[in-house]
């Protein structure tokens, strides 16, 4: 269901109390629905009282200003309309942008490609886009890569819910990256307030950071446009977008930065969920080499993956994390190309520039 219009309507008393009464319909528009929000104090905390569905848009008109009609003559006054318009389509049928990392052509000859190349250091997290306004006012959604909706985060979504004001902040689709400890990191919008943004990239944060604002739980990315010393950045990998396109174009690539080496899963932990101890195979067996946080995929007991990490300590990786980059051995029982020989060439395991 797409939203088509709503009224935001205020009763003014001891306490402020707000509605929203919104219309909506499917996508070729066979099937009507009006909802209506109700909360207390602030717009943050409406939520969906009642939803009535409709096969007819006439009946369903009808019942959208009946409603409106009715808490007027309660009451309450019209603080703003909200309209679908075209330039809202991005956001009401929006799609993730596919972001493509190309080996065959050398990275550097990659950023010859772009006019400004801003580059975005990813340290942790799952890129997510989160819409904002799209049922409600204050409704916050996520959904990953694929259009997958994900739970949102508790905290998140009370932090961004205090962030709607009318006039300010209606509704948005923002891009970033969730982290490990459940905060956001920030690093595009693609449409605010109904309009899909154009601007180059440095106006388009701008913007987004002059109405969200930073916190413990909003973050942001400093982008840097030297390329030239990327390896000894501490990212696992780069974000790369071009200052003069609008966010989502083609143009995005990623550039890795780690190593990536085949390892055996040696067993799963019990009593900590996620946690893999994994191991390489040696001339006189196996040597465990540390644990493999993976909360996103199941592994199991003796299957070869590969794991990514930038530092070395003892001959051994440390701080490493389940690689992007997996063969088709993957999930098999095979152990060859596990071997511990691989970290004495290390060098033909780099991915990254």
């Amino acid at each position: 269901m797409l939203k088509i219009k709503s009224e935001i309507l205020l009763k003014i008393g001891r306490r402020n109390n707000w509605r929203e009464v919104a219309f909506f319909a499917n996508a070729n528009e066979t099937k009507f629905e009006v909802r209506e929000y109700y909360g207390q104090n602030k717009l943050a905390y409406i939520k969906e009282v009642s939803r009535f569905p409709f096969d007819s848009y006439g009946v369903a008109t009808m019942n959208f200003d009946n409603i409106v009609r009715s808490r007027e003559i309660d009451g309450y006054e019209i603080e703003h309309s909200l309209r679908t318009t075209i330039p809202c389509m991005p956001f009401l049928q929006f799609k993730p942008p596919a972001y493509s990392c190309d080996f065959k052509t050398p990275f550097r000859e990659q950023f010859k490609t772009l006019n400004e190349p801003v580059v975005l250091p990813i340290h942790d997290g799952k890129r997510v886009y989160i819409k904002l306004g799209s049922e409600s006012i204050n409704s916050i959604q996520m959904v990953d890569i694929a259009g997958n909706s994900i739970e949102a985060p508790e905290k998140l979504v009370n932090e961004l819910q205090l962030k709607v004001k009318i006039s300010q902040l209606e509704c948005a689709v923002i891009e970033g990256y969730l982290e490990s400890d459940f905060g956001i990191r920030v690093v595009d919008v693609l449409m605010m307030n109904g309009m899909a943004i154009e601007q180059p990239y440095s106006s388009r944060i701008k913007a987004i950071k002059g109405v969200l604002g930073s916190s413990n739980i909003i973050r942001y990315i400093d982008a840097t446009a030297n390329h030239g010393e990327l390896k000894q950045n501490k990212a696992r990998h780069f974000l790369v977008k071009d200052n003069t396109k609008p966010c989502g174009g083609d143009s995005t690539f990623v550039v890795p930065n780690f190593y990536s080496i085949k390892v055996l899963v040696e067993k799963a932990y019990d009593y900590r969920p996620g946690y893999y101890k994994v191991m390489f195979t040696t001339e006189s067996g196996y040597e465990s080499i540390g644990d493999l946080y993976s909360p996103h995929e199941e592994l199991h007991p003796n299957i070869q993956v590969q794991i990514a990490f930038k530092n070395v300590e003892n001959g051994l990786p440390v701080g490493f994390w389940l690689s992007p980059i997996q063969n088709k051995e993957k999930l098999t029982y095979d152990e060859t190309g596990t071997e511990m020989s691989q970290m004495q060439n290390l060098n033909e395991y780099w991915y990254g520039l």
